[in-house]
């Protein structure tokens, strides 16, 4: 990536020199997890879908991936802000979701972000023949707003994505995006709700024969409210009669990641945000979810994802996002982390992305 060369007395200019050292000190080739051995690619299920990516009860590897360590044959992080070709000079790329083709081909979606541009952030692709190794593709999906947390999934042979929205101004309406084909030509098909108060990283999925979506708050109420219906492309879902269904829960409000839909209940991962946003990584248990009632858990195994506390690495620091995918009888995941040591220095903006996988 070319940074703007420093020039004193400009606070930009110092401002992107701090950035730069960051990312120099934090990304040396010395501190990768590229000791693992490269294995045989591992195959997706029995065929290339199994299932997965449909947001409804399938049939999912056991355990859950709760225990994960950085993925063999993974040189982390996969894809950095440097990456990017065609969104400025980016600060951060993070949220990153999985995809596999019928055809086997990964795809990577995530938040591409960049303080001095208008909009400050868009939906970026990346793709892989393996899940492993990636290469930066583009930017699919720009509108006048913020967009981050692109949350992908496939129904009816059809391809959607629910980004976040996010403005300054007012509470931003999730929009649900649809294509015919990865990775991009997405349209918007509908206006789930019309908030009246700041809301954040919507998930949806299918539980028993309805449509639901989850949300956090975006205020230090730390809430998480759920909305319904019995269609997917349709305006104004219903508020659940409890919303919020959680409240004053900084440890586990808002989502982090793609849920996990199975056949009694839901896994959803909720970012630890008591200490700092995006600290840590929690999985939760939903027991009950009806259009009157919410009940979840901690998992025994929570906190999912945290910073490794090294003084020095890509994900040191914090890691706020898990995008878990089945492969064989286990997972490969896509996560996010950020810097530790040196944030006030060099800056808090140097989320990147790497790829996890279940012990």
């Amino acid at each position: 990536m070319t940074r703007p060369r420093f020039r004193p007395g400009d606070s930009k200019s110092i401002r992107d020199a701090a950035w730069l050292a960051g990312e120099r000190l934090h990304r040396s080739k010395l501190l990768t997890n590229g000791a693992h051995a490269a294995s045989e690619t591992s195959p997706v299920g029995e065929s290339p879908w199994d299932g997965y990516g449909e947001p409804r009860a399938t049939p999912t590897p056991s355990p859950g991936p709760f225990s994960l360590v950085p993925g063999r044959g993974v040189v982390n992080p996969v894809v950095t802000a440097a990456d990017v070709t065609d969104f400025g000079d980016a600060d951060f790329v993070a949220d990153p979701f999985l995809f596999v083709t019928p055809d086997g081909r990964w795809h990577l979606f995530f938040e591409v972000f960049n303080r001095d541009r208008t909009p400050t952030a868009a939906i970026a692709h990346a793709e892989s023949d393996d899940g492993r190794r990636w290469s930066y593709d583009r930017v699919v999906l720009e509108t006048d707003d913020h967009l981050a947390f692109p949350y992908v999934f496939r129904w009816d042979d059809r391809y959607y994505m629910l980004p976040e929205r996010w403005n300054r101004e007012t509470p931003a309406s999730p929009i649900l995006y649809r294509t015919d084909s990865l990775p991009g030509g997405w349209s918007p098909v509908a206006e789930l709700v019309a908030p009246d108060r700041f809301l954040c990283d919507f998930v949806v999925f299918r539980h028993e024969d309805r449509w639901w979506a989850l949300a956090g708050s975006d205020d230090d109420r730390a809430d998480l409210l759920a909305f319904y219906s019995d269609e997917l492309e349709a305006d104004d879902w219903t508020p659940h009669a409890g919303n919020p269904v959680v409240e004053g829960r900084p440890t586990a409000a808002r989502p982090g990641g793609r849920p996990l839909v199975r056949d009694s209940d839901v896994v959803a991962f909720f970012q630890d945000c008591a200490a700092c946003y995006g600290h840590r990584l929690r999985g939760y248990v939903v027991d009950e979810l009806t259009p009157s009632t919410y009940r979840d858990r901690e998992l025994h195994s929570s906190p999912i994802l945290e910073g490794t506390e090294k003084r020095l690495g890509w994900n040191s620091g914090r890691m706020h996002h898990l995008d878990p995918w089945p492969v064989g009888d286990g997972w490969r995941c896509a996560v996010d982390g950020n810097i530790g040591f040196g944030g006030r220095l060099f800056g808090p903006d140097h989320w990147a992305i790497g790829i996890y996988e279940s012990l």
